[in-house]
């Protein structure tokens, strides 16, 4: 693989990630949203539009819980991924790599 290629296929990573920790952030929410909502009502819950059984709620956010670890899988893998095109770049950086670097290791 060419420098050059291995520098785009790290942007496209990077925007990935960002997509998918906002993803994750608007999970987290519902996650929350979804717990509280169950957690604080009595027999029959409403969540969404919907009235339901605390049971059906509570297996809708474990179910929401298990969808936002496997974005952390996800995005785990993606850094797994980042690193090992980091080190084939190797060498001397110039400044748009190393930028790029710098925001990937952010994420």
């Amino acid at each position: 693989m060419k420098r050059q290629d291995v520098f785009q296929q790290l942007i496209k990573l990077k925007n990935r990630m960002q997509g998918l920790i906002f993803v994750q952030l608007a999970l987290d929410f519902i996650m929350m949203y979804t717990f509280i909502r169950t957690v604080l009502s009595g027999d029959t819950v409403s969540l969404f539009g919907k009235i339901m059984p605390q049971d059906n709620a509570m297996a809708i956010t474990f179910l929401i819980a298990v969808i936002d670890l496997c974005f952390t899988q996800i995005r785990k893998n993606y850094r797994k991924m980042g690193r090992t095109l980091i080190g084939h770049l190797g060498g001397q950086l110039s400044e748009d790599e190393i930028m790029v670097i710098r925001q990937f290791e952010r994420y």
